[in-house]
């Protein structure tokens, strides 16, 4: 489960890193603008008996936490390499297709935030690792993708015709018939590029906060399902001239909301959650 909460690891994975040089965050204020839907007050955090119940975490709490982040993360990493050289040793590892990747990202202070729960880009950004036989090796890439985008990648990659039928008829249906797109091509070289934007939702408040991010710019709508589109309240965030998300910018940039706006509508009325029983 790590690096998730509690931030718990034996000593010599602490040990690893001196806190005083770890980074802090730079930005700890809301962006400039923003609505106050946007925020969480991280009561994941705050359920631990060592945490304020409210307020700000100060500098040398937030430092013990960034310092065991770092633990908990390099202790998970030393599993995983547990898992890899026991895949070495079968001998299989060149038949093999390995991903990684975390449902989340995770604030650690910035925008004076922590844990996940918004739709900012510490909390919406995932780490996604993919090793493919054959297929390109130690890169990195800007290409955009979604989580629903690694079933239909597996299934190209691994040359398979996949069942979709849940009735157990014999319906047989190729990645392309799914909700992900595969980025097959990107893996193994033959592409660079992959979606041209990514979609990520996170509720609160009766609202349901839709965003669209491109490679420049983050649009989020916060909306009640159903309620007239005039009512939502709208973030935007331009990554090439402010990437540590200072100041939402929807006011003075309408024509880039409303197109963001109009793919968005694309998708579909956003569903109201189950109520609780």
């Amino acid at each position: 489960m790590k690096p998730h909460l509690p931030f718990v690891a034996p000593k010599k994975y602490w040990d690893l890193y001196d806190p005083s040089t770890l980074p802090m965050p730079t930005v700890t204020s809301a962006p400039k603008n923003a609505p106050s839907i946007a925020r969480t007050s991280f009561g994941e955090l705050r359920n631990y008996s060592d945490m304020p119940s409210k307020g700000v975490i100060d500098e040398a709490t937030t430092r013990h936490l960034i310092h065991g982040y770092y633990a908990a993360t390099s202790y998970a990493d030393a599993q995983i390499g547990r898992v890899l050289d026991a895949l070495d040793e079968s001998g299989l590892a060149d038949n093999t297709i390995v991903v990684l990747w975390g449902d989340h990202g995770w604030h650690l202070g910035d925008h004076g935030l922590w844990c996940k729960h918004t739709n900012y880009e510490q909390a919406a950004r995932i780490p996604v690792i993919v090793a493919v036989p054959g297929g390109r090796q130690g890169e990195s890439t800007e290409a955009m993708i979604e989580t629903v985008d690694i079933y239909p990648t597996l299934a190209e990659l691994a040359g398979v015709t996949v069942v979709k039928a849940l009735d157990g008829s014999k319906a047989l249906a190729g990645p392309e018939d799914f909700d992900g797109r595969s980025f097959a091509s990107l893996v193994m070289g033959d592409s660079e590029t992959a979606r041209d934007h990514v979609t990520h939702v996170y509720p609160r408040g009766g609202k349901l906060g839709r965003a669209i991010r491109d490679p420049r710019y983050r649009m989020v709508e916060w909306k009640k399902p159903g309620d007239a589109p005039e009512t939502a309240e709208i973030e935007l965030y331009d990554y090439q001239l402010d990437p540590l998300e200072t100041e939402n910018v929807a006011q003075a940039n309408s024509k880039i909301v409303a197109k963001m706006r109009v793919i968005l509508n694309e998708k579909g009325e956003a569903r109201p959650q189950f109520p609780k029983r």
